[in-house]
């Protein structure tokens, strides 16, 4: 113990009740020196404490393994399920689509100029047939028939014509619906 202070040199009074030494002039004070601490266990005690924490560690692992495995599952089935909804938006719209398009009868089928031209009665090896229209006040031959391009023309020999069909060189033409 010191009996004076190393800063100021005055006397230290007696220890405080925690050990330390105050100096009532300055205010220096002394660094309580900590009690070692007890042995750690031996033999037996040391065995069962290491068991103990093994035990312990392994059910945390076991724990964080098995939430783990838990968030996979759940993520799974919330990631198929944007995907069939998705899907099932995408048909909904494509059929939403398909019926705003007038189409006519979806039972008969588009036809090429050539194919029109013959179930009008024309003839395709003969470059003299000719076919008429509904009215029979016309009458042209096949390449004049390729060569209309007008819905009401079309309409004169029976078919109804489609120009977006017709841009995408698809068949475009199709017998139009008789009514009574």
């Amino acid at each position: 113990m010191l009996e004076t202070c190393p800063r100021c040199g005055a006397r230290l009074g007696k220890p405080l009740s925690s050990g330390r030494q105050v100096c009532s002039a300055c205010g220096w004070s002394t660094v309580v020196v900590e009690r070692s601490s007890p042995a750690p266990p031996t033999g037996l005690p040391l065995l069962l404490n290491q068991m103990g924490r093994l035990i312990k560690r392994f059910f945390q692992y076991l724990g964080v393994q098995l939430q783990l495995w838990w968030r996979s599952l759940t993520c799974r089935s919330q990631q198929q399920q944007p995907r069939r909804n998705l899907w099932e938006s995408l048909v909904r719209k494509l059929q939403h689509l398909e019926e705003k398009i007038p189409s006519g009868d979806p039972n008969i089928e588009w036809l090429t100029p050539e194919e029109a031209f013959q179930l009008l009665g024309g003839d395709l090896n003969n470059p003299h047939s000719k076919v008429s229209s509904l009215d029979g006040k016309r009458r042209i031959g096949l390449s004049a028939f390729r060569r209309l391009v007008n819905t009401a023309e079309y309409a004169d020999f029976g078919f109804q014509y489609s120009s977006d069909r017709h841009v995408k060189n698809l068949p475009y033409l199709r017998p139009l619906s008789r009514q009574p």
